[in-house]
């Protein structure tokens, strides 16, 4: 497996670039504080994370 220094992720909610092994901690802090977030993928894949649903979900405002 080759390991790159390139950052080709994408959160567009925080405009920011990031390496592929560190989106997955980003996308859990978005989680952690329960915020939607929407982050392109290295394989090209958009997806809209819907955290903010958890609130209403869980009863907690």
């Amino acid at each position: 497996m080759y390991i790159t220094r390139e950052k080709n992720c994408y959160c567009h909610t925080c405009k920011k670039d990031f390496h592929y092994l560190g989106i997955a901690r980003h996308r859990a802090m978005h989680r952690d504080k329960k915020e939607n977030c929407k982050i392109s993928y290295t394989n090209g894949e958009k997806f809209l994370h819907e955290y903010g649903q958890l609130k209403a979900e869980n009863g907690t405002a």
